[in-house]
């Protein structure tokens, strides 16, 4: 054991080669199965327990490698992936293996291969990479075993998420910084900061300013300019419009337009001057 402690090994590189380890046993797997369909079929063969151990280890190993090589790469997973458990599976299969190479040798010595003697020892080969695989995953678990007994956790196994760094209240795919940034509010309204800052919620005072234009019906006229109020003189007497009035007629002059007419205030009676009209358009009368 104490081989592992001398040995330069990165615990990053762990998970990737273990996994790596299991994909090549399971193509391996495969090759073994069809081959062995193949030597069912063909002429002259018998099919017994030497061969059909061999055959039925792939379907044996299936549980096995998933366990092996998925158990311990997810966080929610990973509590059944026990360093002991998985240094037993790999032996137990190392063993398997072992057997099974030997059980095809065996078959191939009996000549029950028939016609297919060439596929059969196939098979062997094939099962001899597949013990040998099998042997450097176990050797792989002796490895993360020691690793946990110092430091209380897998090798690099830990560390598979640790990029993402992904809040799992927040969607996998999004696209937001998942970081404290990601919960700051939206500015969607670029008055928002303006509303936050008004402490009153509601003045009805505050809407003065937006309605000081006169709103009266006026015909032929479009909205006055902003801030042109005809009445911000206090209803002073004899007030003219301005010049450029759009309240008149559009179609007379400048100067027979009539102009907005103003009560007119206390101080602008005088009793010394006779009484006089307000000043208006007397000359327009309907016809």
């Amino acid at each position: 054991m104490a081989l592992f402690e001398k040995l330069d090994i990165n615990p990053d590189k762990v998970p990737n080669t273990k996994l790596g380890l299991h994909i090549f046993q399971v193509v391996l797997g495969l090759v073994i199965f069809i081959l062995e369909i193949i030597l069912f079929r063909a002429d002259g063969s018998v099919i017994n327990g030497n061969n059909g151990w061999t055959f039925g280890l792939c379907f044996l190993s299936i549980p096995a490698w998933i366990y092996l090589a998925m158990a311990p790469r997810f966080e929610r997973t990973r509590k059944i992936a026990q360093p002991h458990a998985m240094v037993v599976v790999d032996t137990v299969f190392a063993i398997f293996w072992l057997s099974g190479f030997a059980s095809q040798a065996a078959y191939n010595t009996a000549n029950s291969c028939g016609s297919a003697c060439a596929v059969s020892k196939a098979i062997v080969g094939m099962a001899f990479f597949e013990m040998l695989i099998w042997i450097a995953t176990t050797a792989v678990s002796v490895y993360t075993l020691r690793y946990y007994q110092r430091t209380e956790s897998l090798p690099g196994y830990e560390n598979l998420g640790g990029r993402q760094n992904i809040d799992p209240d927040k969607a996998a795919f999004s696209m937001a910084p998942h970081d404290e940034e990601a919960y700051a509010p939206v500015q969607m309204d670029d008055h928002h900061d303006e509303h936050e800052h008004n402490d009153n919620p509601y003045d009805p005072d505050s809407f003065g300013g937006r309605f000081d234009n006169d709103t009266s019906y006026r015909p032929h006229s479009t909205s006055p300019a902003p801030l042109d109020n005809p009445f911000d003189n206090a209803y002073r007497s004899h007030s003219h419009s301005p010049a450029s009035d759009l309240y008149g007629d559009p179609y007379g002059s400048q100067t027979s337009r009539p102009h907005v007419y103003a009560p007119p205030a206390a101080e602008d009676y005088d009793d010394d001057r006779p009484v006089q009209f307000p000043s208006a358009n007397y000359d327009r009368t309907l016809h």
